[in-house]
């Protein structure tokens, strides 16, 4: 079949756009769900011109995988999977570059050890376009043609102008798909008791494990009690996990948990977004919006990695909770304060507030109570406990029998160091799983999975890793109290004088890792997935510890 345009298809980029967007808007007034949006895409595409098949994937950041957003419309190709590892694919290119990517003869170009699944089925052309919203990729665009179309200048020019409306709508379409998922989760709670909910059941199989015995003792009494709780531990060890259980078996339970992720609010939204505003507070102000803390009334609101919270805003925040009251932005009137605050963070509390990075005053109201959460090192027994509920979830998130690991493959895992903690572990299994896909699970790919580097001298090493948070001053591992606050900076320091800062050695890691990694920020072999933590936690610390 010919590749050829409508009449007036391509030759005006804007007004094509225009006609897809009117159509699609149509959607938004009935249901919007992925199923009708894709087909009246795929409807209007194929009135523009003709290709052989089209398909969105979702490009899940944290674990670098790709998601096939629905059935594709036009060729199956039956090799490809619907859940696979971005790297070594053309979506991969497209996401890292953040530019389109087109191939004109896929049989020609190395992507890895296997032939091009598209190549296999005769789909020769590609184009391959990232979804941006608020600067990060959600998923990308695919069109494919057996033989590349004459106009294909075109066709990617039209795509380029849509790409940002598409990606405008498709997340309005995954938005609407979470709004559904919290509504029935909420439907379902008020039919049941809430700890008998699968989230409950979730984070109980997680956090009562037997080398967490003596914590969950002490967390249990801590739950009933109203009074500020405090969450230490390495990144990934559960913080946030922890703070939801303890909300979930206190008397607060029935009301809202909130959570503030701290180093998301610059100083210049802080009041806005913590307090809300009045109608007509400032230019754009066209309604009151109610802030984190009067969502919190009655519950409990999460300060989630509050040693990043800037001294300004930290001051805002401790006269509301010495006052017990605040005030919307643009309104006198002060609105009381009813609610349980937790925070947690992976910082070294002393030197945080020897430093003046960290109010002392504050961490006086927040630290109430210190719980410690042990590392995965410290907790081993518990590997095993974890890599059966996260096989047991992929394998159902997959849509496959869930594997059963040999010995030497726990065996690694077990001997593993968890930098990454219990983040890192999930990951890895889900890497496992998908492997199970293609193949049996090798030692090779298990090294590769646990980020495994090999010395000159041909011995295998565990990957450089980031270091421990440094519990607050004198919490004893998995133990609790009122928090003893350290000497001024001089004193504290003089003991020691020489020994670096927790921020020294965490940037002295991570330029380890970039330059190890070529400065390759993310995917496989990556600095993030070398550190076993997040894109965006790896991004944050470099701009906090001024990486260049």
């Amino acid at each position: 079949m010919p590749y050829e345009i409508s009449a007036d298809g391509l030759s005006n980029p804007s007004q094509t756009v225009g006609q897809v967007v009117h159509h699609l808007a149509k959607l938004v007034v009935g249901k919007m769900d992925r199923n009708a949006f894709f087909r009246m895409l795929a409807k209007q595409l194929r009135v523009l011109f003709h290709y052989d098949r089209f398909c969105i994937n979702l490009y899940d950041a944290e674990r670098e995988f790709l998601n096939l957003f629905t059935a594709a419309d036009g060729t199956v190709v039956e090799s490809l999977s619907n859940t696979r590892i971005a790297h070594n694919t053309v979506a991969g290119l497209a996401i890292a570059s953040r530019k389109p990517v087109v191939i004109n003869d896929l049989a020609k170009h190395d992507f890895g050890d296997s032939p091009m699944p598209l190549s296999t089925v005769g789909l020769n052309s590609t184009i391959a376009l990232p979804l941006i919203v608020s600067g990060e990729v959600i998923g990308t665009l695919h069109v494919s043609f057996v033989r590349p179309p004459e106009n294909i200048v075109q066709i990617l020019n039209m795509l380029l102008e849509l790409s940002p409306v598409l990606s405008t709508f498709l997340f309005a379409v995954l938005s609407e798909e979470r709004l559904e998922k919290i509504r029935a989760t909420h439907a379902a709670v008020s039919q049941t008791d809430t700890d008998t909910t699968g989230s409950i059941q979730l984070a109980t199989n997680l956090l009562e494990t037997p080398d967490m015995r003596r914590l969950m003792a002490l967390a249990r009494k801590v739950a009933k009690l109203h009074i500020s709780v405090m969450i230490v531990g390495e990144t990934g060890t559960g913080k946030s996990m922890m703070a939801r259980w303890l909300h979930r078996h206190s008397p607060r339970r029935g009301n809202n948990f909130v959570k503030v992720n701290c180093p998301s609010l610059p100083p210049t939204l802080f009041e806005s977004e913590m307090f809300g505003y009045a109608k007509g507070a400032f230019t754009g102000a066209t309604s009151k919006r109610v802030g984190r803390v009067e969502l919190a009334q009655g519950g409990t609101l999460f300060l989630d990695e509050i040693g990043e919270l800037a001294p300004e805003m930290q001051s805002k925040l401790l006269q509301v909770l010495e006052e017990n009251s605040f005030e919307r932005v643009g309104e006198a009137s002060p609105i009381g304060v009813d609610i349980r605050i937790m925070s947690a963070t992976n910082i070294d509390l002393g030197v945080a507030m020897d430093e003046g990075r960290l109010r002392r005053d504050l961490y006086y109201r927040l630290g109430s109570v210190v719980l410690r959460m042990p590392p995965l090192r410290e907790r081993k027994n518990d590997i095993p406990l974890f890599v059966d509920h996260f096989v047991q979830q992929f394998a159902k998130e997959y849509e496959i029998t869930p594997p059963k690991l040999t010995g030497s493959v726990m065996e690694a895992l077990y001997e593993h160091p968890w930098p990454g903690n219990t983040r890192e572990l999930r990951n890895v299994v889900s890497r496992l799983l998908l492997q199970t896909l293609d193949g049996p699970i090798t030692d090779s790919f298990v090294a590769e999975a646990l980020h495994l580097w090999k010395t000159p001298a041909g011995n295998v090493v565990p990957g450089p890793t980031v270091p421990a948070a440094v519990p607050s001053p004198g919490v004893p591992s998995g133990g609790w109290q009122v928090p003893i606050l350290p000497h001024s900076g001089t004193e504290s320091r003089s003991a020691s004088p020489a020994l670096p800062t927790l921020e020294e050695n965490e940037k002295a890691h991570i330029e380890k890792a970039l330059r190890l990694c070529g400065g390759k920020l993310s995917g496989p072999g990556g600095a993030a997935d070398m550190l076993g933590v997040p894109r965006s936690t790896l991004q944050h610390r470099i701009r906090k510890l001024g990486i260049q």
